[in-house]
């Protein structure tokens, strides 16, 4: 019994220890990527809206623009996506 409870422990601090090193190593570049909102808005100044977080897709102009969690419910960087058309256009990030 004490052999499984190590093992189990073992796996567990694995994969926590991956998901930690996943989320450094590969989702940071890629959201990083990607212009942050005052970014997108010079490049795009016909998308700006009233709203303070929102703007317009630059691809098809539909203001149905949703923000999401870069790699999960807890990470405080989203990424803002067109639901139109499916279009990634900028990336902000919450204060911790």
């Amino acid at each position: 019994m004490d052999l499984m409870l190590l093992l189990g422990l073992i796996a567990m601090g694995g994969t926590f220890y991956a998901m930690r090193f996943w989320d450094k190593r590969h989702a940071n570049p890629d959201w990083l990527r990607l212009p942050n909102r005052a970014e997108y808005l010079d490049a795009h100044p016909d998308c700006a809206t009233g709203d303070e977080l929102g703007a317009r897709c630059c691809a098809c102009g539909s203001d149905k623009v949703v923000g999401h969690p870069q790699t999960g419910w807890p990470d405080h960087r989203y990424r803002h996506t067109c639901l139109a058309c499916g279009k990634v256009l900028f990336r902000t990030q919450e204060p911790r």
